[in-house]
């Protein structure tokens, strides 16, 4: 967060795939001339600078069939977009609070989940969120009005990111947490280790 505002920063290498739609009727061996202008933030954890580049490349077309060469690199990039949920995901907003009910196996472990929106303006994007678990859901919650209609995002979780789409519906409300509750995580803490303490100090001697 800078001055306030959220900032979502990618730290590692990745591709931009584009779609590109060729003329019917190139010839084989045809040179294509491809040109992009980029504007893009270049960010620290203190601070973003706007920046841009003019880029050009030679494409040659080929026969429609992959290279086997670059075929790879392209299947492991793919691999790192988003997937489809498949899944139907509700939200309920109430009271300046959003909460996004995520179906999820209970089997899973649900680590590190974090929802990043890509509907505008729909929830507080430097609010922090609390992950619920709901049995086979998993539940956000975080501060924001909502929206007039479906509420796009992608959900991190467990390595993995999923995309999807929630629709207005109601959200109950959340009962067991399993990220996100840092108050909560720290008194516990605290309490344990203040219990851990008074069983040192009135035991006699402490087993290995």
């Amino acid at each position: 967060i800078v001055a306030g505002l959220m900032n979502y920063v990618f730290e590692q290498p990745y591709a931009v795939i584009v779609p590109l739609t060729l003329p019917e009727g190139l010839a084989a061996g045809s040179k294509l001339p491809i040109k992009l202008h980029l504007q893009y933030l270049v960010c620290t954890k203190t601070l973003c600078v706007p920046e841009q580049a003019d880029l050009a490349t030679e494409l040659i077309i080929g026969d429609g069939q992959p290279d086997p060469a670059l075929a790879p690199q392209f299947a492991q990039w793919r691999r790192a977009l988003p997937q489809p949920l498949g899944s139907r995901a509700t939200y309920q907003a109430q009271g300046g609070a959003v909460r996004i009910a995520i179906p999820y196996p209970a089997s899973a472990a649900g680590a590190g989940a974090y929802f990043y929106p890509i509907t505008a303006d729909a929830i507080d994007y430097a609010e922090p969120q609390k992950i619920w678990r709901d049995g086979d859901r998993l539940i956000v919650t975080t501060k924001g009005k909502g929206s007039s209609g479906p509420i796009e995002g992608v959900l991190n979780v467990d390595g993995h990111a999923l995309a999807l789409t929630a629709s207005p519906g109601v959200v109950p409300a959340p009962a067991t947490t399993i990220a996100g509750s840092g108050w909560s995580t720290a008194l516990l803490a605290f309490l344990g280790a203040v219990l851990g303490g008074l069983i040192l100090n009135v035991m006699p001697c402490v087993f290995p």
